[in-house]
């Protein structure tokens, strides 16, 4: 059954309520998150229906297994996720709640695992001070302006290639041609043709023309 990103939060709320210790009421429920205690009420209802919790009017909230076990997997994506933008990408701590708070609705456990074996690489790389992480971490303190297509680039500029983001064929042929992360381009211009729009530049000493397809494709740096 897929839950609303509201509804997860609610099952979240009562397991944390559980966690530290307290027993999850609707006036709990309502302080924590927010809102009214008519609302946490009506949620309660649709959530007693699908049979995550058991409630009685008046008495307090208990999660089902199967609730349990739904309100575990969000808490801990929400934790994974606030220690990886804190740990990793050295977001503050509020900051790091805030966007993990909407991330964890939305990733799948697929998403979820594939993370948690990029953190664990990172700690383990950290244990044996290895110099790429170190790299990385600097690059992580100094980012770069965020990039932008080739077909957006205003006439007569220049850049450097970030991502290429084209598929299969288009990527492959882009490739061979030289076209990868560091190099330049230059002097780069866009006209309309009899065959539509184009884009003119220079990159390697050769003058090169392509399509709004392959323009599309390639993201550039613009030099400070």
């Amino acid at each position: 059954m897929n839950l609303t990103a509201r509804v997860e939060d609610y099952l979240e709320a009562i397991l944390e309520i559980e966690m530290s210790g307290e027993v999850a009421t609707v006036t709990q429920m309502a302080k924590n998150l927010g809102v009214t205690k008519a609302t946490i009420t009506a949620a309660l209802k649709k959530l007693k229906s699908d049979g995550f919790l058991e409630h009685e009017r008046y008495g307090d909230v208990n999660l089902t297994a199967e609730g349990r076990g739904k309100a575990l997997a969000i808490y801990r994506r929400h934790e994974f996720l606030t220690d990886f933008f804190v740990r990793i990408l050295g977001f503050s701590r509020d900051r790091a709640q805030k966007v993990a708070c909407v991330m964890e609705h939305e990733i799948d456990e697929i998403t979820e695992r594939r993370l948690a074996a990029f953190t664990d690489a990172i700690s383990l790389a950290e244990r044996n001070s290895e110099v790429w992480l170190r790299e990385l971490l600097e690059k992580l303190d100094s980012p770069n302006d965020l990039p932008i297509p080739l077909c957006l680039m205003e006439n007569g500029s220049n850049g450097v290639i970030a991502r290429i983001t084209a598929q299969y064929e288009l990527r492959k042929r882009l490739s061979a041609a030289g076209f990868i992360p560091g190099a330049e381009i230059f002097d780069i211009k866009k006209s309309d043709g009899s065959q539509g729009l184009y884009f003119v530049f220079s990159m390697n000493g050769m003058e090169i023309k392509f399509g709004i397809s392959e323009a599309s494709a390639i993201w550039l740096y613009q030099p400070k």
